[in-house]
């Protein structure tokens, strides 16, 4: 099927509701039905790990059906960090205001619309369709009116049986990256059961901070790269040259600096990197960096937090930070299994970043009819 028989309307002819979630304050409980916010939808899914909960009363009580996502519904983040999709895959969540709820009609499955608004060509139209400064806001309306290309269902479904093979295979990556960690933290708790010692992190770690630099997004659209751009939480761009290339603990110095359960946000990166003012850059000393991440990991900072509006952990409290670690041939243990893990760990995750970078490449072109299923299922027979 080309891309000329493919039909053209507005998306609004492709679904039976569209509307966006909750405005009014909902009550935050330890357990109950997931509160997905824009910041909860990411890489094409929902991440219900970061989602706060709500009361079982609350959610039936408080909440009309608009903020009552089906499963099959897609979700599109339209405040904030506009544009980003997933599918609702389960029953029992709501939304709040920042997410978009879209309903597909029978003309149309839910993950290839959820695709089809992936698209650079969508996503670039709902960018200039936005208002804001500071804070980008999307109307659905506008999203309404916006002017899609869908094939039959029959297309559709291949398109999504291809794509939906390299998310199947990023998945199972994440999974087992996921199964790794718990495995090296299980192994840190047992090694320390058998003897351990508190140390200061001040004591066993080298700062890089004065090689840090911040660039403004204006700076960093001028040296447009592939090196990535790390900030307190993660990359969020890329540049063109890295200032560090050796693996690294960066832990979050102001903004996101703590997670809900009292741990710090810290990550372990390695290769070429450029590192913001909003993240400590450490590397270990009389220990590896990548036991370093584990240690730093399992730690409570709240004591250290400080600012009232911004949060931040600043370099004389961090280097405060306790931690605990094995001794003697407990250390040595931890050590080579944290070495051997960590290492088939950074395999899988360059792994799911190839698939994810092939997976990036075909959704343009299968989105727009300019490749066939067939050619593109040639060219991974020998990816998957």
């Amino acid at each position: 099927m080309t891309s000329q028989e493919w039909e053209t309307r507005p998306l609004a002819n492709f679904l039976t509701l569209r509307t966006y979630g909750f405005t009014n304050p909902m009550p935050t409980t330890p357990t109950g039905p997931y509160m997905v916010t824009a910041k909860d939808i990411r890489g094409g899914q929902i991440d219900y790990e970061s989602a706060r909960h709500t009361s079982p009363e609350a959610f039936t009580g408080k909440l009309t059906d608009k903020s009552r996502p089906m499963v099959g519904d897609v979700l599109l983040t339209k405040d904030g960090s506009i544009g980003r999709v997933a599918v609702c895959d389960i029953s029992g969540i709501c939304i709040n205001q920042s997410v978009a709820l879209l309903r597909p009609n029978e003309k149309i499955l839910p993950k290839f619309l959820s695709y089809l608004l992936q698209a650079p060509v969508y996503q670039e139209r709902m960018e200039r369709d936005s208002d804001g400064s500071t804070i980008k806001h999307i109307y659905i309306t506008r999203v309404d009116r916006m002017p899609v290309a869908v094939p039959d269902l029959d297309e559709q479904g291949r398109i999504v049986d291809v794509l939906g093979a390299l998310d199947d295979k990023i998945a199972a990556n994440t999974k087992l990256i996921s199964t790794i960690d718990a495995h090296m933290a299980l192994g840190l708790t047992a090694a320390i059961s058998n003897g351990s010692r508190i140390v200061a992190l001040g004591d066993i770690v080298a700062f890089h901070n004065r090689r840090r630099i911040p660039l403004s997004s204006r700076d960093r659209e001028s040296r447009s790269g592939s090196v990535p751009y790390y900030g307190a939480s993660g990359a969020f761009d890329t540049v063109d040259v890295a200032i560090f290339d050796q693996p690294l603990v960066l832990v979050g110095e102001d903004g996101s600096v703590i997670n809900a359960d009292g741990t710090p946000v810290v990550q372990y990166v390695w290769g070429p990197a450029w590192v913001n003012n909003h993240a400590h850059v450490l590397t270990g000393e009389g220990i590896s960096t990548e036991l370093l991440y584990f240690t730093i990991a399992r730690e409570q900072v709240t004591t250290l937090v400080t600012g009232a509006v911004q949060p931040k952990i600043n370099m004389g409290n961090l280097k405060r930070l306790e931690l605990t670690l094995p001794t003697g041939t407990a250390l040595q243990e931890i050590e080579r299994l944290v070495a051997a893990e960590t290492a088939f760990k950074r395999l899988c995750i360059e792994e799911m970043r190839a698939v994810a970078a092939i997976r990036d490449a075909l959704l343009p072109q299968l989105m727009s009819g300019k490749l066939r299923v067939k050619d593109a299922e040639k060219l991974l027979a020998g990816v998957l």
